[in-house]
């Protein structure tokens, strides 16, 4: 509801007549429209964080990882669209709330992850040395905002776009006069990460 509507337009009574329970055994179990929305949050990053940890591990250079992340990004848009879009719609309103303070960790460990990817390729000389930090947010508001135009029955699918992405990522970053590529992996990596990890849920 929250993916389609925004937080402002669904009421917890909007929730609980599609559950078919009452607004007061929501309330009884999160107390607040505030802390169901967190929920819905925290378990989203902590779905993301798992994945993110996994590939790290499975793909061993900062070209192939960094490629790897910018897949798993877009693949949520595609195979966790409701909650990917619920989470980027408000996550900068409620981003400074108490309540969204372990989310803000998650948040911020997700980005340490993908920064320490960055700073590895540049100290490696895989990656021409550049402000890790700015790199790390070209990429989230590159796939991050994509929730505002991918589309799922689009001309280009989730694998198509993050091609593209990776491709042009990898070779903004790659020093004079050589090209990086994702290995063919890559991709199958991903999809069968999250997809573990999604039958684990």
């Amino acid at each position: 509801m929250v993916a389609e509507r925004g937080y402002d337009s669904v009421s917890l009574r909007d929730v609980a007549e599609a559950l078919e329970m009452s607004k007061g055994t929501i309330l009884h179990h999160f107390g607040s429209k505030d802390r169901l929305l967190e929920h819905v949050h925290a378990e989203y990053m902590e779905r993301r964080l798992d994945e993110a940890h996994v590939l790290l591990e499975r793909l061993s250079s900062p070209a192939d990882q960094l490629a790897g992340l910018i897949y798993q990004l877009m693949l949520a848009e595609h195979h966790d669209r409701a909650s990917t879009v619920a989470f980027a719609r408000e996550i900068v309103r409620f981003a400074s709330d108490e309540i969204m303070r372990d989310v803000r960790r998650m948040r911020e460990e997700y980005t340490a992850l993908l920064r320490g990817v960055v700073q590895r390729g540049m100290d490696g000389g895989q990656f021409a040395a550049e402000d890790p930090a700015i790199v790390t947010l070209q990429i989230f508001g590159m796939c991050n905002w994509s929730w505002t135009w991918y589309r799922t029955d689009g001309r280009l699918g989730a694998e198509d776009i993050a091609e593209t992405f990776a491709r042009v990522v990898l070779n903004g970053l790659a020093p004079r006069k050589r090209r990086l590529e994702p290995s063919p992996k890559v991709a199958a990596v991903v999809r069968e990460t999250m997809g573990s990890t999604a039958a684990a849920a």
